[in-house]
């Protein structure tokens, strides 16, 4: 308890500190001659620091209707309570660090934004960004987070911008590919947009009758693949989706979707791996043993039968080579499925938690670039019914509501991870009264365009 005090009234003081100091971080003094990028000026780079309490002047005036990229690497961190983060900022999201009165209030503290123009509006970046402005003007930089509250920050990343438009061909070549910062060019490579995959596994009836079934979890993924291949939605190629519902969606067609027919990806490519279903932990006793339920799950063996959530991981590490990775998991709908929590029950045992959604989320830990979106948290189970687009879970209801353009806050005809999320937790919660909370974690790009 004393511990507890102690560390409490140290943010205090810290927080105390940073008031006195004027709650404002340092000016830019260097001065900057803006310039339009031709073929004679190519390419221009700037440093943008967390501490500073003002817009960068990135050095370029953007054009309009050309075609642009932005390019940033570095660390920084926006303040005490945020833990140090890339230029997307996703990292930063939970409550020791809300996103209270950041510049673009949809994304979150930490992330790299910019303004064209001084009176422009600010809109996201994060860590890679191609755009075609609609005007012309200087363009701005910053990191998320409010004015006169960059004191307590550290860090800067280093921001590099190419025009790669047709008048520009010869420039294309310098799009940073890696956060190494190894250039196209530097690789021998033209610019490769990539092939986008996808895994969809839904599951309402398992073959093992003692395990109950969910009304919607088929009807969920089938929609979903649905709006995945759409020309209006994902525009995947068919022949890159593969779906899997109910007698399908046995443990050795999962794996072999995951193991086998995944590593075709390249690494530019995108995959996007979609789950509805039972999740559960092994037993009440042993809860670090996670599985997903394939339909040929058995009641009474679920540590044999069950998909172990450490062979996603093992799939994502060693089999799947796409650097651009979306996992979205509808699993927690009970406290725990099989014989032993049955027992459980009937023994007046507490079995409240259903720890999957973490399980989940640690799958982000996976390396950079993997996204992962979980319907609930580990305490809320996830909620079906026919009040939700006729027959759906509220999720994944939300979730296509939101891909078919209700999350398109800049209504630029994309959707990208970084207008879905919010759009996701706000409706969530909102339709459930807070039952109900999607979880999100990773170090990936918010601008990653997955709908249109």
């Amino acid at each position: 308890m004393n511990a507890c005090r102690k560390a409490k009234w140290l943010i205090l003081f810290c927080l105390c500190l940073a008031i006195l100091a004027g709650c404002a971080g340092f000016k830019y003094t260097d001065k900057v001659d803006p310039v339009r990028l031709d073929q004679k000026v190519q390419k221009r780079s700037a440093k943008v620091y967390a501490q500073a309490d003002e817009w960068r002047n990135s050095g370029v005036i953007v054009q309009k209707d050309a075609s642009y990229q932005i390019s940033a690497r570095g660390r920084w961190h926006a303040g005490i309570l945020c833990g140090w983060t890339s230029p997307s900022g996703v990292e930063t999201h939970g409550s020791s660090c809300p996103p209270v009165r950041n510049v673009v209030k949809k994304w979150s503290a930490g992330a790299l934004i910019g303004k064209i123009g001084e009176n422009g509006e600010p809109f996201g970046i994060g860590y890679e960004y191609v755009f075609t402005p609609k005007e012309e003007g200087v363009l701005y930089l910053r990191i998320n987070d409010c004015f006169g509250c960059t004191v307590d920050n550290d860090g800067f990343v280093d921001v590099a911008l190419v025009r790669t438009d047709s008048g520009m061909a010869g420039n294309e070549g310098q799009a940073r590919v890696s956060p190494t910062g190894q250039t196209r060019d530097d690789a021998g490579l033209r610019p490769v947009q990539g092939q986008k995959w996808a895994v969809i596994v839904g599951i309402s009836n398992y073959r093992d009758s003692r395990i109950e079934g969910l009304r919607y979890a088929a009807a969920d993924a089938q929609a979903f693949h649905d709006w995945l291949i759409s020309q209006k939605g994902g525009r995947y190629a068919p022949s890159r989706v593969r779906i899997l519902l109910d007698s399908d969606a046995t443990s050795r067609n999962i794996r072999n979707a995951l193991f086998n027919w995944l590593g075709q990806a390249l690494e530019e490519d995108t995959v996007m791996i979609y789950f509805a279903g039972h999740g559960s932990p092994q037993s009440p006793d042993q809860p670090q043993n996670l599985f997903l339920l394939p339909y040929d799950c058995q009641y009474d063996d679920v540590a044999t039968t069950g998909f172990p959530m450490w062979d996603i991981e093992t799939a994502l590490k060693r089999f799947i080579k796409a650097k651009k990775v979306v996992v979205i998991a509808d699993a927690c709908h009970s406290g725990g499925i099989g014989r032993s929590f049955d027992i459980a029950r009937r023994a007046a045992r507490g079995v409240q938690v259903n720890p999957i959604s973490s399980g989940i989320q640690t799958l982000s830990k996976v390396g950079e670039g993997v996204a992962v979106i979980s319907a609930s948290d580990d305490r809320q189970y996830s909620q079906e019914g026919r009040q939700w687009g006729g027959g759906h879970g509220v999720f994944t209801h939300f979730l296509l509501t939101g891909l078919n353009g209700g999350a398109d806050y800049n209504r630029d005809s994309h959707i990208t991870l970084g207008e879905l999320i919010p759009y996701l937790s706000e409706q969530v919660r909102r339709e459930t009264g807070n039952a109900q909370s999607p979880t999100v974690s990773g170090k990936f790009d918010p601008a990653l365009t997955i709908g249109h």
